[in-house]
C-alpha cells in the first residue's frame, strides 16, 4: 500500500510517499530513505529498497529533498542545513504517522543524503539504526562549483564546512557503512573514515568494483541485501 503526502519544512514544501507492507490498520517499523544531492524519491535503487522492505514487513518513506523531484526549492541554492531541516521534518511526520511504530525508525542515506542521515542520527534519539552508502564527510569546491552540470552557490560549501562530520559520527552506533571500491565521486577512504569514527555496534562493507551509485545489478543487489539484514536485525 502506498500513500503520497506533502509536509511543510522551514524552507519548502516537501513531497513524499509512504510504502506499507500490508493493511492500513497494521503498525510497522519504518526506514526513511535519504537520497543524494542530485536525485529523487524515484531513484531506482530506492524504489527497489521500498519494495524489499515491504516484503520484510517494514514500512518505508521516500521523499524529495529541497530542489529535487516534486519538492519546492532551487537545487542550486540547497545546503546541508536546508536538507537537514527537510529530513528532520520528515522524521517528525513519520514518527506521528498512523501505522508506524515511532520506537522503531531507521534511515538509509546515500552520498550527500548519507551525510544528512548521519547528522540526523547523531542528533535524534528517535533513530534506532542507520545505513550510509557512498557517504562523504567533506565537500570541496572544484572549478566553478558545478556538480553534474548544476552550478551550486558557494553556500553549499561554506555551510558544509561548518559541520564536524566525523565528530558527530563519534556519537552514532548501530550503523552499516557501505562503499564501492571504485567510487568515482566519493573516495572509498571517506566511507572508511566515517566507519572508524562511529561507535559500536557498526559494520563496514566494501563492494569490490562498485561505482558511486552501485549501478551494476549484482552490486546493487548486494547493498540492498545488506540493508535488509541490518534493519531486520536492529528494527
Amino acid at each position: 500500500m502506498q500513500e503520497t503526502f506533502g509536509v511543510k519544512s522551514s524552507y519548502n514544501m516537501v513531497q513524499g510517499i509512504m510504502v506499507f507492507p500490508g493493511k492500513a490498520d497494521g503498525v510497522y517499523p519504518c526506514v526513511i530513505l535519504s537520497h543524494g544531492l542530485i536525485s529523487s524519491k524515484e531513484s531506482t535503487k530506492y524504489v527497489a529498497l521500498s519494495e524489499r522492505f515491504a516484503e520484510q514487513g517494514i514500512a518505508s518513506c521516500r521523499f524529495d529533498y529541497h530542489g529535487c523531484g516534486e519538492s519546492e526549492g532551487n537545487i542550486a541554492e540547497t545546503t546541508l542545513s536546508i536538507r537537514l531541516d527537510n529530513l528532520n521534518t520528515i522524521v517528525d511526520y513519520v514518527s506521528r504517522r498512523t501505522g508506524i511504530d515511532p520506537s522503531r525508525l531507521g534511515i538509509v542515506g546515500s552520498s550527500f543524503g548519507g551525510t544528512t542521515a548521519l547528522l540526523q542520527t547523531a542528533r535524534d534519539r528517535r533513530i534506532r539504526c542507520t545505513s550510509l552508502w557512498a557517504t562523504p564527510w567533506r565537500l570541496e569546491k572544484e572549478g566553478d562549483g558545478s556538480i553534474d552540470n548544476i552550478v551550486f552557490k558557494d553556500s553549499i560549501y561554506t555551510d558544509f564546512a561548518q559541520y564536524d562530520i566525523l565528530g558527530e559520527a563519534a556519537g552514532v552506533a548501530r550503523t552499516l557503512v557501505v562503499h564501492g571500491s571504485m567510487d568515482e565521486t566519493v573516495p572509498c577512504t571517506e566511507g572508511k573514515a566515517i566507519f572508524e569514527a562511529l561507535k559500536e555496534p557498526k559494520d563496514l562493507q566494501i563492494i569490490e568494483g562498485a561505482d558511486h551509485v552501485f549501478s551494476d545489478p549484482p552490486h546493487r543487489e548486494r547493498v540492498i541485501s545488506l540493508a535488509m539484514d541490518w534493519f531486520g536485525k536492529y528494527l
